[in-house]
């Protein structure tokens, strides 16, 4: 019997809002992309401009953006966006 099989998903209490859940997923894919090119861990309230991320780091992060969500970033989106969790929400509208 496979696994899926012995497990009663169907009583899983799942939230009906699907959007925060993708916005959540976003955030924590977005978090690991600024770790790995900043090495600066940020929280969904973090400022980006007080955050320690370098602008040779932004241009990093702007390109590595575009290459896991398919969305570009730019100047003016860093600019709009002033909490990572602003940035987050971006992307997934733009996705």
């Amino acid at each position: 019997m496979e696994l899926s099989q012995r497990l009663d998903l169907g009583a899983l209490d799942l939230p009906e809002d699907t959007d925060t859940t993708e916005a959540r997923d976003t955030f924590t894919r977005l978090a690991e992309l600024v770790e790995e090119v900043s090495g600066v861990d940020i929280a969904p309230e973090t400022e980006l401009a007080g955050s320690g991320i370098s602008s040779l780091d932004r241009i990093e992060l702007a390109v590595r953006i575009e290459d896991a969500f398919g969305v570009p970033i730019d100047e003016h989106v860093y600019a709009q966006c002033t909490t990572a969790q602003d940035l987050a929400d971006y992307v997934e509208e733009h996705q």
